[in-house]
């Protein structure tokens, strides 16, 4: 919302990177094969978007304030920030600790329920979500499947690969 399209599309395709770094804060070791893979895959992206036609000056339809592309900036950084803090943190607690994934994204599901619960309660939107479950629930049913199909799949490649080789993954997806 508050910086242009291809700003935000490179920002994202940098996840592997804070991964990176959380996973080495928190005690892991990358070989530095994976570093060159990681910086190689990221400039890639970002030659890749840096490039194509150059539009006239002022014809854009993407121009943003600078204030608003500012506060989208923080915003990005501090969403990577949290991205690989995350990946970081599932890496460990399955590694180190042994977590299995199947209980990992049970309990993740199962404390988003709970804040979500709660969030209707005390927003007083149960009647809200009640008529909204009426009104599409096979929708909600079939999003809700193909939602738990996707986590599989995530936490199965955390635990096998790890969250960089996870992370690597989605920016690919994306590309």
């Amino acid at each position: 919302r508050y910086v242009i399209y291809p700003i935000q599309v490179l920002a994202k395709s940098c996840k592997p990177v804070p991964v990176m770094l959380m996973g080495a804060v928190m005690g892991k070791k990358y070989d530095l094969r994976k570093y060159i893979n990681v910086a190689m895959i990221v400039l890639g992206v970002a030659l890749f978007m840096g490039g194509g036609s150059k539009k006239k000056a002022g014809t854009s339809d993407d121009e943003k304030p600078a204030s608003s592309q500012l506060i989208g900036l923080v915003l990005l950084f501090i969403s990577l920030c949290f991205d690989g803090a995350t990946g970081a943190y599932e890496d460990k607690l399955m590694s180190v600790h042994s977590v299995q994934p199947f209980d990992l994204m049970y309990n993740i599901q199962l404390g988003k329920t709970i804040l979500a619960g709660v969030s209707l309660l005390v927003l007083n939107q149960v009647h809200v979500f009640v008529q909204m479950c009426a009104d599409m629930g096979f929708l909600l049913v079939a999003l809700g499947l193909s939602g738990a199909l996707g986590q599989v799949f995530i936490f199965v490649t955390i635990a096998k690969f790890g969250a960089l080789t996870c992370s690597i993954i989605g920016l690919a997806r994306k590309i």
